[in-house]
């Protein structure tokens, strides 16, 4: 687990390696084990290593035997020996670092390699014989890839802060998803000449200096067949589900722990891991904020100590604008619980187990039954002719989830409602209209993709890795392609997936449907809102600022 950064020069007379590793600097944060630099004539690769898998000392960037190839890696390829076993009595292995088993996977199977990884990964490869680099990111997107080009450099890093020692740090006007959502979500970022690798997407520079995107790996393009029998999806659901939280707890020289919420994901990775050590955040706020006694329960289940974290204003006071650096955008959901419980973790742990995925690919949110419940309608023989009538009234299902997830304090723009319309309308089509796997996909590649870039980014403040076995390909694969109506059932979110945690933990989580997680009580501290009830705008407004200033991004240019 490291970060990673990369600068490619095409004119000009800046030092590739000077640059990458000034670059590096601004993320040491995400590898204080060891760093290093790799140079072929006008490119620099670099990374800074956390040592999780070993605590031996490895040649970083990481060459192949007659030094024509090279790697700069960040993450875990958790099936890294099963893939080591191809080539047993073919090719000798030098060290035990999954890095070497990726560039060596590529220097046999070339672009066909990257979709054989279980696990979370940015990687930049370079071929010096034909004088290509490839900049690959993981299936899911766990791991950050961001990168600039233009006619005089190619640059990339696991985080924008790094980019930032090649480019001047300016407001990108355009980037339509922020007001959408609350945050940027897709290629776009909010700096300006600054772009995101979208998951399961790789980037190819040939020797003219050419760039060219493609995919490797989306969910419609790999689902599988799944006879609509309920005993046998439970049976291989609860198999899977062990099998991907066991295998995260591999490759792992140190203790390890998890953050318990007081949900059903949570819960179960922490049952069936049975980590080290079991951390909860509390807000002693009557019941809206009060998920102490479930994870009490998980920490009985498994006969751990409950680690109990009791974040206060003065707290988020003190941390807000570290946390806004380290997000690199202003983000305004969980960041503060989760800093606060790191800030606790760190003592005691190196990598945690987390349900991030767990909402999106088995149908969590509240906001499912929205539309799931006006599609119910078309159900009725009444109007087994008149269907058409449903989405005439509503609004098609397109139409509608636009609407349930917008997020722009002015919800008459026509120019948000039409991007989200727009995206929504992809994935709703990818998925064939299916509108239980349509939500799900849509957030999967939407809003999970932020969760996923500040829970990487806080974790990696404190050099901390997180596992998301959820996120397990497998799991994906499942999960969007049973029959959707095994993820909603009679009133309740995530059924099969609850049915399946019958089994492992608590009977009274099992069971909840009044699931909070770890927001934390900004607007009851600041009083904002109706009696202290959630008001985006002031935090989002907040964290904007605290984002401008932490970078001084130039508002006048766009």
């Amino acid at each position: 687990m490291c970060g990673i950064a990369g600068y490619l020069r095409k004119k000009g007379a800046v030092l590739p390696e000077k640059t990458v590793k000034k670059m590096l600097e601004r993320i040491g944060h995400r590898g204080p084990d060891q760093s290093g630099v790799y140079l072929r004539g006008d490119l620099a690769l670099g990374s800074v290593r956390l040592s999780i898998i070993d605590k031996e000392k490895h040649l970083i960037p990481y060459e192949n035997k007659d030094k024509t190839a090279a790697i700069v890696y960040n993450g875990e390829v958790y099936n890294h020996e099963q893939i080591r076993g191809l080539y047993r009595g073919k090719y000798r292995f030098s060290s035990s670092s999954d890095a070497e088993t990726v560039l060596s996977h590529f220097l046999h199977q070339g672009v066909k390699s990257f979709s054989d990884y279980n696990g979370m990964f940015a990687f930049a490869l370079h071929d010096s014989l034909k004088e290509e680099l490839y900049i690959v990111r993981d299936k899911a997107g766990e791991k950050p890839l961001y990168y600039v080009n233009n006619d005089k450099f190619f640059a990339f890093a696991s985080e924008i802060k790094a980019l930032l020692e090649v480019i001047t740090p300016a407001l990108n006007k355009d980037c339509i998803s922020y007001h959408a959502y609350e945050f940027n979500t897709g290629e776009e970022t909010l700096f300006k000449d600054i772009y995101c690798l979208l998951p399961g997407e790789y980037l190819k520079i040939d020797r003219q200096g050419r760039l060219t995107k493609h995919a490797y790996w989306k969910v419609w393009d790999n689902l599988i067949y799944l006879p609509d029998n309920l005993k046998k999806i439970e049976s291989r659901l609860s198999d899977l589900l062990v099998d991907a939280i066991t295998l995260r707890t591999k490759n792992c020289v140190h203790r390890f722990g998890t953050f318990v919420s007081g949900g059903v994901d949570s819960a179960l990775v922490a049952c069936i891991a049975k980590p080290d050590y079991l951390y909860t955040c509390h807000f002693d706020i009557k019941n809206d904020y009060d998920e102490l006694d479930y994870a009490k329960l998980v920490a009985k289940k498994i006969n751990k100590r409950l680690i109990i974290v009791r974040p206060t204003q003065a707290d988020f006071e003190r941390t807000r604008r570290k946390i806004i650096y380290h997000l690199d955008t202003p983000c305004t959901w969980t960041s503060f619980s989760l800093w606060m419980l790191l800030e606790r973790a760190i003592k005691d742990i190196k990598v945690v187990l987390s349900g991030d995925g767990a909402d999106e690919i088995f149908s969590g949110y509240h906001r499912y039954h929205l539309l799931h419940h006006d599609e119910q309608i078309k159900n009725l023989k009444a109007l087994e002719r008149y269907s058409y009538l449903v989405d005439r009234y509503y609004g098609s299902p397109v139409e509608r989830y636009t609407r349930i997830v917008n997020r722009c304090e002015n919800r008459y723009d026509k120019e948000v409602s039409r991007y989200l319309e727009e995206n929504i309308g992809f994935y709703f089509s990818k998925m064939g209209h299916d509108h239980i796997h349509a939500m799900g996909v849509t957030d999967f590649y939407t809003t999970m993709q932020e969760l996923l870039q500040f829970s990487d980014r806080i974790n990696m403040a404190f050099a901390v890795e997180n596992r998301s076995p959820f996120l397990d390909y497998r799991l994906i694969q499942f999960a969007f392609s049973m029959p959707s109506k095994y993820k909603i059932k009679n009133g309740v979110t995530k059924w099969i997936l609850k049915k399946v945690a019958k089994k492992f933990i608590p009977k009274e989580i099992a069971e909840r449907v009044d699931k909070r997680g770890f927001s934390a009580p900004i607007n009851h501290w600041f009083g904002w809102g109706k009696n202290g009830k959630y008001d985006r705008s002031e935090y989002k407004n907040m964290a904007f600022q605290d984002w401008v200033s932490a970078f001084g991004v130039k508002i006048g240019e766009g």
